[in-house]
């Protein structure tokens, strides 16, 4: 069983901060999302909810992101340890187990605190500077996400 806090601090700066920004555009496209399918008031319209959901689906699966001349990419050790993450993810938001989605969040937590808010904050500004497919003001809605998780 991976030690998850470990494998949070042993992180490099540099996978840090990837990290912060994947999480920051997985988190918002989340919300996003969310939003939608609940016909909230606060939703986007159906074009920019799917434009959203494109650009941080694509960038999960081909784990880039775009940020324009410049292209965030992870090392296959990130990608493992996101990969496996993202398992749980799937298997218990989408598919319903409830241990493997208690599972997500309980690594979840434990990595919002290791990257803590300053990197986190800085991947926000990172990605409003640098995306047009969410828009700056709806990044603010990922990090609050993020934030109320961090001690």
């Amino acid at each position: 069983m991976r030690n998850w806090q470990e494998t949070f601090e042993n992180l490099t700066e540099d996978q840090k901060e990837k990290l912060s920004v994947l999480r920051v555009m997985e988190c918002t496209n989340g919300i996003i999302q969310y939003a939608f399918r609940d016909n909230a008031e606060h939703a986007l319209s159906a074009e920019d909810t799917r434009r959203a959901m494109k650009f941080s689906m694509g960038c999960i699966k081909r784990m880039e992101i775009p940020l324009g001349e410049e292209v965030i990419t992870f090392d296959d050790e990130l990608k493992e340890v996101f990969g496996e993450i993202r398992d749980l993810y799937v298997s218990g938001a989408k598919n319903g187990n409830d241990e493997d989605f208690q599972e997500f969040m309980r690594i979840s937590i434990i990595m919002y605190n290791v990257l803590g808010k300053e990197r986190i904050l800085n991947a926000q500004k990172l990605l409003s500077q640098h995306i047009v497919e969410i828009a700056p003001d709806k990044l603010e809605w990922g990090v609050d996400y993020i934030m109320q998780f961090i001690k």
